[in-house]
């Protein structure tokens, strides 16, 4: 049960934030006259036997006119009366249900100035915080003014800050810039895990997962396709398992029909296994899954049913080149609940910077097996190298550069840009 105490000018008012907070299953407990308005106290999931156990006296007091209140015209609630505290919990009894876990769980929310006090406390901390960075940054550069230029460099090249911290640590030091430099790319090219085009010689079960969006179906394709060009249509097979986008299965199942490769459609995990079993003669055996959102609350179904599936299937998550960087983390925060092989960065050709999702991969030490620049079947998919990819990343770095400086952005307050709608 979870009860909230609200403020208003009128009743009015009152019922509609109550409605827009806690919808229209909430109920009124209580409401009186305060200074200003009316203070109102409402419950979702609301017990009658829980708050009477909670404030046994609620259950002798009786208002002199009952009335009902409610968030929506002919939504059923609970009684009230009319301008005084009929059923007013005793400050005891909140600290008797926080300390004492035999008690009902009910859920009080903060009073409102506790949680401004709360966001306070975190503004200011946030502010000291980035003081602080500011300091250390300062002292950095009067230290070690070549390797402030080189952590800049990196950050411009779109490598997260604690990446950029964690490489230009690891330089010596030692030569001009340039050198400097290099050494900051060798080092990134070092850390980057890549598979060597395993999905292909190795062949096997495959599974690919990821966001809605991402590529997943295409790069299904694009690798069965240059499978059959190595080894022949005879030697692979495609399973869907994507039961909630309309249309996925079409478009394997054309896929398929234009390669001649057999796609099939598993509704289950049992329907998944006994596809793999069926098809073990394969050398390789492709599984496109659902496109989910990673805060999606099915998300940890599907992954637990794939698991649970084989043991042979190995995963591997495709991650969108033009993803931002705290997407990117938390797309990694959500499925490495399940064991990934690897990783196949998509859409290399719409991006601007690729220094995001080699943070990511460099951070989780995840090895990149694939890439993908462009919508071709099979041509726009490369195995990865990780020399290929930094040399990528400083080029689009350096295209940025020589954009921002042909097309520089106007200032926030610049007077032509002031103008330029009137």
């Amino acid at each position: 049960m979870k009860i909230k105490r609200f403020f208003a000018k009128d009743m009015r008012q009152a019922i509609r934030e109550i409605r827009e907070e806690l919808g229209a299953d909430a109920v009124i407990l209580s409401n009186r006259r305060v200074s200003g308005g009316i203070e109102i106290i409402a419950s979702l999931d609301y017990d009658e036997a829980i708050f009477n156990h909670m404030n046994p006296r609620a259950e002798e007091q009786e208002a002199p006119v009952e009335k009902k209140y409610s968030t929506e015209k002919k939504s059923n609630v609970a009684a009230t009366g009319p301008a005084h505290d009929t059923a007013k919990p005793a400050s005891s009894n909140v600290a008797r249900l926080v300390v004492d876990n035999k008690k009902p769980d009910v859920e009080w929310v903060e009073d409102p100035a506790i949680v401004a006090m709360r966001h306070e406390i975190q503004n200011l901390r946030g502010i000291l915080e980035n003081q602080l960075s500011h300091l250390t940054l300062d002292d950095f550069e009067r230290k070690e003014p070549g390797k402030a230029v080189i952590a800049r460099r990196l950050e411009q090249m779109g490598m997260s800050h604690d990446i950029c911290q964690q490489l230009v640590s690891l330089l010596d030091n030692s030569g001009d810039q340039e050198n400097l430099w290099n050494q900051a790319l060798a080092l990134i090219a070092h850390k980057i895990q890549v598979t060597d085009d395993d999905i292909l010689s190795r062949g096997g079960v495959v599974a690919l997962v990821g966001p809605t969006g991402v590529g997943k179906t295409t790069s299904i394709a694009k690798l069965a396709a240059r499978f059959t060009l190595r080894h022949g249509n005879r030697e692979v097979a495609l399973i869907s398992t994507d039961n909630y986008r309309i249309g996925a299965h079409e478009q394997l199942m054309n896929f398929g029909r234009i390669m001649g490769i057999p796609t099939y459609m598993a509704a289950s995990v049992e329907d998944l296994t006994q596809r793999i079993q069926d098809l073990s003669d394969k050398r390789l055996i492709l599984v496109d899954t659902s496109g989910m959102s990673q805060r999606d609350v099915r998300l940890n179904e599907q992954l637990q049913s794939l698991s649970s599936s084989s043991s042979a299937i190995r995963t591997y998550l495709v991650m969108a080149a033009n993803t931002q960087t705290n997407t990117l983390n938390d797309v990694m925060r959500a499925f490495r609940h399940i064991p990934l092989a690897g990783t196949i960065l998509t859409k290399l050709d719409e991006t601007t910077s690729l220094g995001g999702c080699l943070s990511t991969v460099i951070r989780y030490a995840l090895p990149v097996a694939y890439i993908s620049d462009g919508q071709q079947v099979p041509e726009d998919m490369h195995p990865a190298r990780a020399h290929t990819l930094v040399s990528r990343a400083v080029t689009l770095m350096q295209q940025e550069e020589i954009m921002s400086e042909k097309y520089p952005t106007p200032g926030l307050f610049d007077r032509n840009t002031a103008n330029a709608h009137v």
